[in-house]
Parts: structure tokens; sequence; C-alpha cells
């Protein structure tokens, strides 16, 4: 049987990336792919310019409109019928409710969140992954092209020990959808539910795998990656559980290390912008 992936967007009121981010899917060259568009009723254009696309390049089978604030359409794409398409527009409780909203209805051996503003690293990243021997994994994950304010830089991810937060950007990973859909995102947190659900799997026994693929291009500006109390509280929550002495070193690790750093990258960043203007 052909490895298939169900690949899941997440977008809500980001109409100025949502079409680089469907393009890179759909112009993989491997085609056995479930494309899930999921929006929280964006507001700015974002859901009217994802049904013009699909109704452009797609031919649709189904189409639900209960009322304007509920949408669901299903389809696929005419010049690549072996890619499917599902979209939802509905509010939603944030970005993991949505992402769970993603993973019930995805239908493929594999599931992949691939969200707005965040794209594939070329066309053949499926293609290199389906030759790969899966058969004994849960979870594989890669490299990523990371977008800083200076530069691009490649994220080779070398630890594997996830007994506390994972080390790889989940854009660049991929999970079996029957594992998904057991464990699921815990929708209590705001920004580090991606780290509290691989944690989790790491302590199921899940197994992962890392292959040697750049898989995902990642813009780092984002707000899981600039200083957050609430990121480091959540990421505290989830040692807690299973050390109760890990947050401490998290503590000193943030305040020695972390705020530092990053305050030492924005003041550059300011001065850099100041030069140029």
């Amino acid at each position: 049987m052909r490895t298939s992936f169900s690949i899941v967007t997440v977008v809500y009121n980001d109409i100025a990336h949502i079409l680089p981010t469907i393009d890179s899917v759909i112009n993989q060259s491997y085609k056995e792919i479930e494309y899930i568009l999921i929006d929280g009723r964006s507001t700015d254009g974002t859901k009217e310019t994802i049904l013009e696309y699909l109704k452009k390049i797609g031919k649709i089978t189904l189409e639900k409109q209960d009322n304007p604030h509920y949408i669901y359409m299903e389809g696929f794409i005419i010049n690549s019928p072996s890619i499917s398409f599902k979209f939802l527009s509905e509010e939603d409780k944030g970005i993991y409710d949505a992402m769970n909203k993603g993973i019930i209805l995805a239908t493929k051996e594999w599931i992949n969140f691939m969200n707005c503003g965040d794209r594939f690293y070329d066309t053949q990243v499926l293609e290199k992954l389906s030759l790969q021997n899966l058969d004994s994994y849960d979870v594989i994950y890669g490299d990523t092209e990371i977008q800083t304010h200076f530069r691009k830089e490649i994220s080779k991810p070398s630890k594997t020990n996830f007994k506390y937060r994972h080390y790889f950007v989940h854009q660049s990973s991929f999970v079996r959808s029957k594992v998904a859909n057991i464990f699921l995102f815990d929708t209590n947190f705001k920004i580090s539910g991606d780290s509290d659900f691989f944690v989790r799997l790491f302590h199921a026994n899940m197994a992962f795998k890392k292959i040697n693929i750049i898989i995902s291009c990642f813009n780092s500006n984002g707000i899981s990656s600039s200083l957050s109390w609430r990121m480091f509280c959540e990421d505290c929550k989830i040692a807690y559980r299973y050390n109760k002495f890990v947050p401490y070193y998290l503590g000193l690790k943030y305040l020695l290390l972390t705020i530092p750093k990053r305050c030492m990258r924005n003041i550059i960043y300011f001065w850099i912008k100041r030069y140029i203007k």
C-alpha cells in the first residue's frame, strides 16, 4: 500500500500568507495527499480567498453551509485527482482546538500540520518521505529551514530524549493519524500544546525516527518564538508532570540564557533597522 498523507493547515485572519502555504502542499510531486484546511471564521478575507481558490483549481463534491458562520466543503484538485481536500470554516477555541478538528477529519496514514505562513521546503518532500521505511515508527521528524530577523538557517535537531519537551519544529514532523486521534492536543495550552503532545507520545513509548530531510520552512518570528511568560509557565507545567525539579532548571535557563539572548537579538535587530532607514 502506498504511503499517504493528511496535511492540515490551520489559519485565522492571515490572508497575506495562506495561498503560498496552500501551493506548497498541492504542488508536491507526490500526490497521495488529503489536504485539510481549518479556518477559525476569519474576518479579513482569508475565508473568501480560500473558497475562491479551491473553486478555481478544484472540483467540489460536497458543500454544506448551515448558517453564515459555518462552511464545510470537500473535493479534489482537477489537475491532480489523487489530491483531495476538505475545508472547514467555523469559530474555534484556539489553535489547538482547530488542530484537533484537523485530526478528526484526517483519513490518511500520516498527518502533518503545515500551518498558515509555513511551507514545505521543496516540491519533493513527500516523495522523499514515501521512499523511507516507516513501518515501525509512530512519529517521524526532520530538519527545518528557519527564517529569523537576520537570515535563514537550517535547524537539525540532535536530541532524541523528549521527556520534558520536543526539540524539533512541529511543521517538520508527521504522526500516524491513528495515534494522533488517540492523544489529540490539550486545548488548555495556548502556546506549548505541541510540546505537550509530543512529550505525551514519548512517555507512551511511541517510536520516534529522525529523517535526514529538510521538511519545512518556518518563520521563527511568531508567538511561540518570542519571550513569553505564558510559554515559560506552560513548559514548566509539562515538565513538572514528569519531574518536579525540572522547572527550577528551566527557570535558571530562562533567566540566565534565554532572556539575555532574546534581548540582545532584539537590540541588534532594532539598530540594523534604524541603520537601514
